[in-house]
């Protein structure tokens, strides 16, 4: 697991969120970062020796290794969690949107199990509202240097090889002028 120790202060509660796979999954993270944050809640981003708080897995799922690191990564923050070292934890994105029944029998620790495109539920299990006026805004865990932008979601090709569809489902690209509002 990586360890970036990045920490964005706001008073309250405190959340981690681990980050797995993609840049799709960096820029649902960012966004979720921000949302969490406006509700009065410290944030940090992939903090292995975080206690004391919620930790979220933002999941990958599409090929075996990251499957096993994020369910590597769940095994890990669950045990903490038996350890009275964390207090919650929160699973959402590919992999769990992907194995969300099996998993929630396999690892019952897990407090919730969220799939892609899950802020909402994740803010509501936080006692919390999406804030529509930080919906483009986010916090960058990135160098500083440079930013993911998503300017589309899912693929509409039905490859026999890819979960992709099956993961973010169809197609769908943003609209330009939110793009470049987001990128300002």
């Amino acid at each position: 697991m990586k360890s970036t120790n990045q920490t964005f202060k706001a008073p309250g509660k405190k959340i981690n969120i681990v980050t797995l796979g993609c840049p799709k999954n960096t820029v649902d993270s960012e966004k979720l970062l921000k949302q969490i944050e406006s509700g009065g809640y410290s944030v940090f981003h992939d903090v292995e020796d975080f206690s004391g708080g919620t930790v979220i897995i933002n999941t990958c799922g599409f090929i075996n290794d990251a499957k096993e690191e994020s369910i590597d990564t769940i095994l890990y923050y669950t045990r903490l969690k038996i350890e009275g070292r964390i207090e919650k934890v929160i699973v959402t994105g590919c992999l769990s949107e992907r194995y969300k029944t099996t998993l929630r029998e396999e690892i019952p620790e897990a407090d919730c199990w969220y799939g892609v495109e899950s802020t909402a539920g994740i803010l509501k299990e936080l006692g919390l509202e999406v804030r529509n006026d930080f919906r483009l805004d986010r916090i960058l865990t990135s160098p500083g240097h440079y930013a993911y932008l998503k300017i589309s979601e899912g693929c509409s090709r039905t490859c026999s090889f890819c979960a992709i569809p099956a993961i973010r489902g169809k197609y769908i690209s943003r609209p330009m002028e939110e793009v470049a509002e987001e990128a300002r």
